[in-house]
């Protein structure tokens, strides 16, 4: 039986992005960012992920947190939105209400009555934080399962490589595309584009040893890959590739872990950042891996962009899945469905 993609409205409509952002962006865990970035003790690093603006720091006893970046007076932003750097206090820059390390708040300068001011009834909103594998990750929902149960079979599927913490942090790029994020995770979860779009990946990979399978429930889909050519000088002779949705992926292998995020910008516009590591490859190397991401990147995005602007050109509404190729298609839809419900 033929499986009919999602309507084209789903793609285009702002009401049903928004409905996607509480049931399903706010429900799992978003990748934050390396580790490293925030090691020292009062160090921080604000980004605004899937809508949220979020600052992410290290307490003064070592421990890692997440709070909105949100000053509880007016709700004007604490810290640059996009900004990092080392501090004692979050001191906001609108009326100077300031907070601890640990989001308690502990002045508020000339505010008056401050006798009868409740300052633990305003401490900053907590969101919560873990890691894996010098990966940092936030989630919004208090009842979502822990990041180790939601990253499900990633750690053992990686186990036989090395990953961030094994390898030296290279740098980041971040790639914004006029599409809707699920026309890019689409795209994401299947090879049939390969040979059209991607040449010189296709040519890297061994196809006849190379496999994609599903894991936890359609949730996680994993290419299994053997290299050849120029993928195995840059990245071994195997590795795997994997998608975990809404928007998580990375590339695990020999010689370099690629950790990405996929988040929706509005119903039209998608971003995707990518952190990149590496081991026992030389720097001129290194850059051209980080040139041939940039470019699978601006390839996807590319042809994603062309499918975006046809569902919002009111011609095609609606249209089938190979059962061969785009049966992870089918299961990211139903996924999308059914946190969604019925529009």
């Amino acid at each position: 039986m033929m499986v009919e993609t999602l309507p084209a409205r789903w793609y285009v409509d702002e009401a049903i992005l928004r409905r996607e952002r509480q049931a399903i962006f706010a429900r799992n865990w978003a990748l934050f960012g390396p580790e490293h970035e925030v090691a020292e003790p009062g160090s921080w690093r604000a980004q605004r992920i899937n809508g949220w603006p979020i600052i992410v720091l290290r307490d003064e006893k070592g421990g890692l947190r997440a709070f909105h970046n949100v000053c509880r007076h007016r709700g004007a932003e604490l810290v640059e939105a996009d900004g990092a750097g080392q501090c004692r206090l979050l001191v906001c820059p609108y009326h100077a209400w300031s907070y601890d390390l640990e989001g308690h708040l502990v002045r508020t300068p000339n505010f008056g009555e401050e006798q009868s001011f409740d300052k633990s009834r305003h401490a900053l909103f907590p969101v919560r934080v873990e890691t894996w594998a010098g990966l940092v990750f936030i989630c919004l929902d208090k009842d979502a399962p822990g990041l180790i149960s939601w990253l499900g079979a990633i750690p053992g599927l990686c186990r036989p490589f090395p990953l961030a913490p094994d390898m030296e942090y290279h740098s980041s790029f971040s790639a914004e595309g006029a599409c809707n994020w699920k026309a890019y995770c689409d795209n994401t979860v299947e090879g049939y584009h390969l040979p059209t779009v991607h040449k010189r990946l296709t040519a890297a990979i061994d196809r006849d040893n190379t496999s994609i399978k599903s894991f936890d429930d359609g949730r996680l889909v994993v290419f299994d890959v053997t290299y050849q050519s120029s993928g195995s000088d840059l990245r071994g002779n195997k590795g795997i590739w994997f998608y975990r949705f809404p928007g998580f992926q990375g590339v695990a292998g020999a010689r370099s872990f690629k950790a990405d995020r996929i988040e929706p910008l509005d119903a039209g516009r998608m971003r995707y950042t990518n952190w990149s590591w590496f081991r026992e490859i030389s720097e001129p190397e290194r850059l051209d891996s980080m040139e041939w991401s940039r470019q699978i990147a601006a390839e996807d995005i590319g042809i994603c962009e062309t499918v975006q602007r046809n569902m919002a050109a009111g011609v095609y509404e609606t249209g089938v899945l190979s059962p061969l190729q785009e049966g992870h298609i089918a299961r990211l839809q139903q996924l999308v469905r059914e946190a969604v419900g019925k529009v």
